[in-house]
């Protein structure tokens, strides 16, 4: 979401501290539509790396913030399974990635009108709540 979408204003000015507590705002709206609407997902507060900070967990995924300066980005990352747990975890993420990133849209819509989506360093756009309805 585009630190636009955060505008606060006091007195004409901008208002970064405003704008803060409104994506903070929106982001604990997020996190309770995404966990009502998933229950395998409980909130966290880890450091996934130096500049991803996961807000949500299951045992196969972090849902994680990144501050992108002009921008806040939402990540579904997957976990890496590690020596001692049971299962193909790879073959479960497969088939449950797309669910996932489509209920993260759907919550996200369900606050903002217009999303901005990256597919890499050179390749962005917007999606809209009434082009995807």
């Amino acid at each position: 979401m585009d630190w636009d979408n955060f505008v606060g204003e006091l007195d004409g000015e901008r208002d970064y501290e405003l704008e803060r507590e409104d994506w903070e705002m929106s982001l604990e709206t997020f996190v309770g539509d995404f966990t009502e609407k998933y229950k395998t997902f409980s909130e966290c507060d880890i450091w996934t790396s130096r500049d991803e900070k996961a807000v949500l967990e299951s045992t196969l995924f972090y849902i994680v913030v990144q501050d992108n300066e002009w921008s806040m980005a939402i990540k579904l990352i997957q976990k890496e399974q590690d020596y001692c747990s049971k299962g193909n975890f790879e073959n479960l993420q497969k088939g449950l990635y797309q669910k996932y990133l489509e209920g993260i849209k759907q919550c996200l819509f369900n606050q903002f009108e217009e999303l901005g989506i990256y597919g890499g360093a050179w390749t962005s756009g917007t999606i809209r709540k009434q082009e995807v309805a």
